[in-house]
This record gives C-alpha cells, sequence and structure tokens, in this order.
C-alpha cells in the first residue's frame, strides 16, 4: 500500500483531529441532578462570533438547542459548513512574470474562482488562469492595475542532484508567526518523490501549514522547484507503525516550465552571467528572492475577516435511553491558535431531560468565563450582579 500526500496547509486544521476524538467518561451510576465538568484554558470574553459545527447522527435535534444557549450567552452564531469556513486557505506563492502572474499550488486556491495575494504588504485580488490538480500547480493572474513586479529566475542548473543544498522562502504558519517571509534551508534527499515519482524530488526542508508552493531555490537563489506536499503522519503511522521524520517533496522546475508554457505564460529568464552591480552576496540574493513572493488564500478575503478571532463549537453526545444523554461534550477551540479554550463534559449518567443537562452545562461554563455579568441561566444564583 502506498502512502497519501496531504497538501502541506492542510495540517492547519488540527481542530479536527482534537475535536473529533471525543470521549466520554461514563461511570455507571444513575444521577437524579447531572453532574458536569468544565476544564478550561483561555478566556471566552475576547471572542465575539462562535462557529457551530453540526453534530454527528443528531437523531434528537440537540443541535438547535446548542446553537439558542450559544447565542443566550451573548454571542453571534454561525453555522459552519465549507462555505463559512473561519478562515481561508493560506499559501505561499511566487512571481514568474512582470504583468503579475503568479504560481501557486492548486490546493492553496482549491476550487475558488480568486484569490487574494499581498505581494510586499500590499493586497491584491487575482483570478485563478489555470490549474491542473494532478501536478497540483496554479496559476493566478493579478486583476486591475497593478505595478510591474520583480519575476523569480528559473536556475539555468535544471538536473538536481541528490545532497544538494537548497533553501525557501514562504510563509508558514502566518496566523502565529506573522506575515513576515521565513527562510528555510535543506538538501535534496533524492531526486525522486513518493513511489519513485519523476515529478518531485524529496527534501528534508521542514514543511509548515502555508510553506504550500513556497519556491525551491538553489544556492543562487535561483528556482529549481516549488514546495508542494509532505506524508500524512497519521496514515504513515497506521500503515509503517511509525512516524515518517521531515518526509516532504516538492514539484520539479521542468514540470513547472512545462505548465506556464501550456499557458501561454513566458518564462523568465535563468540567470546564467549576472550583470554588472547585481547582487553576489547570499544574503542580497535572498533579500531579492524575497521580493518576488507572494503570500496567498483562496477566494476574496477582506482584512476585517483576517483580523476575526474565530471560536469553534463541537458538541458531540450519546444516548442511554431515549430520555437521557448517556455523555455529553461541548468543546471551544481557538481556530487560529488550533488550541482547545474549554472543555465541558457530563460526568455521570442522568435521569434530566437533555433540556436541563444543557442548562447546567452551560450556566457553569457562563460562570466560569462572566463571573461578574448575570448568569442568564440562573438570573436569581447572579441577583446582586450587575451587567
Amino acid at each position: 500500500m502506498q502512502a497519501k500526500l496531504i497538501p502541506s496547509f492542510a495540517i492547519r486544521i488540527v481542530y479536527g483531529t482534537l475535536l473529533f476524538s471525543a470521549i466520554f467518561h461514563r461511570p455507571g451510576i444513575l444521577v437524579a441532578a447531572p453532574k458536569v465538568s468544565v476544564r478550561t484554558a483561555g478566556k471566552l470574553d475576547s471572542y465575539a462570533k462562535v462557529y457551530v459545527a453540526p453534530i454527528r447522527n443528531d437523531g434528537r435535534k440537540v443541535q438547535p438547542k446548542v446553537v439558542q444557549r450559544i447565542k443566550k450567552a451573548g454571542f453571534q452564531t454561525v453555522d459552519l459548513s465549507t462555505e463559512h469556513l473561519p478562515f481561508a486557505s493560506q499559501g505561499t506563492g511566487f512571481i514568474v512574470s512582470s504583468n503579475g502572474d503568479v504560481l501557486t499550488c492548486a490546493h492553496v486556491v482549491g476550487r475558488e474562482a480568486n484569490a487574494t495575494l499581498w505581494i510586499e504588504t500590499n493586497r491584491y485580488i487575482g483570478r485563478v488562469m489555470s490549474i491542473d490538480t494532478n501536478l497540483d500547480v496554479a496559476l493566478v493572474v493579478l486583476e486591475g492595475s497593478h505595478p510591474r513586479f520583480r519575476p523569480l529566475a528559473f536556475s539555468a542548473d535544471t538536473e538536481q542532484r541528490m545532497g544538494q543544498e537548497v533553501l525557501t522562502l514562504g510563509f508558514p504558519v502566518v496566523d502565529l508567526l506573522g506575515s513576515r517571509p521565513r527562510l528555510t534551508k535543506g538538501i535534496i534527499n533524492s531526486t525522486v518523490g513518493l513511489n519513485d515519482d519523476e515529478r518531485h524530488v524529496q527534501i528534508s526542508i521542514p514543511v509548515q501549514p502555508g510553506n504550500s508552493g513556497s519556491p525551491l531555490l538553489d544556492e543562487r537563489c535561483g528556482l529549481i522547484g516549488m514546495v508542494s506536499a509532505t506524508v500524512n503522519p497519521l496514515r504513515f503511522l497506521f500503515l509503517e507503525g511509525a512516524v515518517p521524520q521531515n518526509v516532504n517533496f516538492a514539484i520539479k522546475s521542468k514540470r513547472l516550465q512545462a505548465f506556464l508554457t501550456a499557458s501561454k505564460i513566458s518564462l523568465p529568464e535563468a540567470n546564467t552571467n549576472p550583470a554588472a552591480g547585481a547582487p553576489t552576496r547570499t544574503d542580497d540574493l535572498i533579500e531579492n528572492a524575497a521580493k518576488s513572493l507572494v503570500l496567498i488564500r483562496g477566494g476574496i478575503v477582506d482584512e476585517e475577516r483576517l483580523r476575526e478571532r474565530p471560536l469553534f463549537c463541537r458538541c458531540s453526545y450519546t444516548e442511554f435511553s431515549k430520555g437521557q444523554f448517556a455523555g455529553l461534550r461541548m468543546d471551544f477551540v481557538d481556530v487560529k491558535k488550533a488550541a482547545v479554550v474549554l472543555t465541558a463534559t457530563l460526568d455521570a449518567y442522568t435521569v434530566s431531560s437533555e433540556d436541563k443537562v444543557l442548562d447546567v452545562m452551560c450556566e457553569q461554563i457562563y460562570d466560569k468565563f462572566f463571573p461578574d455579568k448575570i448568569n442568564p441561566f440562573n438570573p436569581k444564583k447572579s441577583k446582586n450582579l450587575t451587567k
């Protein structure tokens, strides 16, 4: 069986692993009143919008009741779906023509017809002109008026060698590290990819979420490939019994050139003989290459959405009987940090109705994070407090 490649940016979806593996604590004790425990690792008062995930196998229609209570606590709610994702996919691209043609990975733009790009902190809107999902390459063309740009030149050396020193520039984990380019160095481990795929090289350069589409450069900062994928560690662990260590891949420059030619884009000239006065120091070459970098997100993304701190809510339950919960769990996750902020669980079987269980759970959650406010789930308990 062959290990499966995943886009490097997809590692970013950590909350999927955190939330969908909910485990319920089910002691065999039936109690009259629900007993709930709330574990916290942050505060909710800095969030305003909660994205609520659909409950799987929700035969009891608990989802609307959860949404109703989140609204009652004072949050704006959004039903989580593919068109309401609280963040846009983010990756790296690079300029391949002075007109503003940008090369990136197909999975970065996804099915979007447009993309939002930042070049040296300036924001632009681009149109996805051509795409090859098999190779995982996309060409984005800037729209509207814009200056002429500095294209990243292909290396004159089109043959990669095992052990060759390489580097990449990109925008990994932008929401945590920031939007300035990051440099990473490594070597070519193999001149072929997974299953000896001739289209790729294997590299030792660490690949982080957001590195997809980063240019792979030689020691003269000539373009020799594009970072595209990594091995899925969970699948590899399942198949091989071990976690892969830094197994990453880049598309070879020959394949990128063929794609650009098919897209009718003139290739930037290889810099075989640097002109007089051209930079020769490595740091100057890197600085020049960084000017051709593009931070890119699929779709049209406004600045306000990027400043948003989305909170993700996942609720899961199991049934003890038609009248009681056997297990109930609510998780709140900071999407950008990919960190659990709060987890609330039902600690014992109960004869109480699901409405009672949810009210008790939400009451304790609210008490934990808003101790100085009147608790909407138990106003009498907070009668001496003011809003």
